[in-house]
């Protein structure tokens, strides 16, 4: 029996047509070839930045999917998927319930580790991480990792936090041609993964190269959070614009969240590339999905989102030789979140107008009236200051907007390409097709004739 784990530590990859199972599908292919590139696997990648699922972005090749096992007659078992309800839980009983479990978490991820490495963003989840590691290790070393770009960073927050917590920290400035010089990591990590990168995913596995050099022994991060206590806002609010069953919100929730537009897509690619396969993927469909509408996008996000997010760290986290550490998955931290009242993820403000709120959007109303991750905010309250505690949630600053500004064509490979014409795309999705571009060739001398 193989096992895949709920959010993609592990990987089990399965032949077609074969009962081979592969544990490094970039070894597979290189060692034995594959007859195509997929076009599920490209149009997921259009649509949630990863290959979801059971998909892979080979045709040959696909993977288990999160929480399942493949038995000895062959057959897939369900082991696992999330378990979300509306348990009536005070709240003081779950500050104090995920306080202890998030603690018991970071000690089994960090286990006898002396020297002790956070990706710091100066953010909510991983200064949290970094303030309960100093309170549970106060006598260890522990380092901190940021990542900026020249003329955008963070830092000031990075700092801040580290100063409280951090015995070194280290600022890793990053430019346009670490991602797309000639003396990128961005290469290999695409061949170490089999996969087109994340765009985060090169400036953590940067990180995680200094942290190596200043002999860390394991390095934690933040990501998990967002997805667990209820961080993406706007997503979650989805629910409150929209009328009809769940087969009509899958499909207005993947309009709404698509990455590329289908338009976009059908511009770029090659028709026999460009596959729509959202449907596939419905997942309210799945026995375990919650009836409650407001836990429908916790549970699209854990079984479509999460994994992808997780791949990214552990292939920027295994470039370095680090192990997996991601202390806001923890199965038995997951399992009791999962459990908890929305409103003790997204928490409604007071003083609501009811009148003004029927007019607003999905965004609005998550901006105007909303307290993401109030659980986690609440813990934190007692490790951070407020500011860092509550400051307004930016993405990572990654400036491909003024990288690729002037960039309008691109020699994007003609495999799966139909058009070198960049110019309709804002910065974030040049850089994903330039990555997508870059995937292809690399593997393109695999493929079998």
């Amino acid at each position: 029996m193989s096992t895949c784990d709920r959010f993609g530590m592990k990987n089990v990859f399965i032949l077609k047509n074969s009962d081979k199972q592969v544990y490094e599908i970039n070894k597979e292919i290189t060692e034995h070839g594959f007859s195509d590139f997929s076009p599920k696997g490209i149009s997921s990648y259009f649509t949630f930045r990863y290959p979801v699922k059971n998909l892979t972005m080979f045709l040959d090749i696909s993977r288990l999917d999160a929480g399942s096992t493949i038995m000895d007659n062959g057959s897939i078992r369900t082991d696992w998927c999330p378990q979300i309800s509306n348990k009536p839980i005070s709240e003081n009983d779950a500050i104090d319930n995920v306080k202890v479990l998030l603690k018991k978490a970071i000690i089994r991820v960090v286990g006898n580790r002396q020297i002790i490495g956070v990706t710091l963003s100066g953010g909510l989840d991983s200064s949290l991480l970094l303030a309960m590691c100093r309170e549970l290790f106060p006598d260890r070393k522990i380092y901190t990792y940021s990542c900026g770009f020249y003329g955008d960073d963070e830092f000031e927050y990075s700092r801040e936090v580290a100063k409280l917590f951090s015995d070194k920290h280290r600022e890793i400035i990053l430019g346009r041609e670490d991602f797309i010089g000639p003396d990128s990591i961005v290469p290999a990590l695409i061949k170490q993964k089999g996969a087109p990168l994340h765009p985060n995913e090169t400036a953590l596995a940067y990180a995680e190269i200094q942290a190596r050099k200043d002999l860390c022994d394991i390095v934690l991060s933040g990501e998990g959070a967002d997805d667990i206590f209820g961080g993406y806002g706007h997503n979650l609010r989805m629910y409150t614009t929209h009328n009809g069953d769940n087969d009509s919100f899958f499909t207005y929730i993947i309009d709404h969240y698509r990455y590329f537009t289908q338009d976009e897509r059908q511009r770029l690619l090659r028709p026999e590339y460009c596959e729509d396969i959202e449907n596939e993927l419905n997942v309210f469909k799945e026995r375990d999905c919650p009836y409650e509408k407001e836990n429908l996008m916790i549970y699209f996000i854990q079984r479509l989102h999460t994994r992808g997010l997780i791949e990214r760290g552990v292939n920027a986290l295994s470039f370095s030789n680090f192990p997996p550490a991601f202390p806001f998955i923890d199965e038995e931290l997951v399992d009791y979140v999962n459990m908890l009242p929305f409103d003790l993820k997204i928490h409604c403000k007071d003083k609501i107008n009811l009148k003004e709120i029927n007019k607003l959007s999905y965004v609005e109303i998550s901006e105007k009236y909303d307290t993401t991750k109030y659980l986690l905010k609440k813990i934190a309250e007692s490790y951070l200051p407020e500011n860092i505690v509550y400051r307004q949630k930016k993405g990572f600053p990654v400036p491909f907007n003024l990288w690729f500004e002037n960039d309008v064509r691109w020699n994007l490979s003609m495999d799966i390409f139909q058009t070198t014409d960049i110019s309709f795309l804002d910065g974030w999705k040049k850089f994903m097709v330039i990555n997508l571009d870059l995937f292809i060739r690399i593997f393109s001398s695999y493929k079998l004739e």
